[in-house]
């Protein structure tokens, strides 16, 4: 539970807090991503979506980094949660690609 604190008697004045798994999933009013990894071109594509199933655009790059850089640089993302959530499934899909793995968005 996130309200949950203790102290680690080893590091005095400093709280940890346990984390949970979120209840809800928050959507984000700037849309939504498809991301594929193009193993061919080794490329990653994020396929930028309105919630009326409009593609508004592709980034493409040759890694998570690059395009998680686009994404918020142009505030392309409206909250926190599906930043970090794009950043996990960027990296999955980068390490996907490399390795040659099937990658599936989670």
């Amino acid at each position: 539970m996130a309200d949950e604190e203790t102290v680690l008697s080893d590091i005095p004045n400093v709280s940890v807090i346990v984390a949970d798994d979120p209840e809800k999933l928050e959507l984000d009013e700037a849309g939504y991503f498809i991301i594929a990894p193009d193993t061919e071109r080794m490329l990653i594509l994020a396929k930028h979506y309105s919630y009326d199933k409009e593609l508004l655009r592709i980034i493409e790059g040759p890694d998570a980094r690059s395009i998680y850089h686009i994404i918020v640089k142009y505030e392309w993302v409206s909250t926190l949660n599906h930043a970090a959530y794009l950043g996990q499934e960027l990296a999955r899909a980068e390490i996907a690609m490399i390795t040659g793995f099937g990658y599936v968005q989670g």
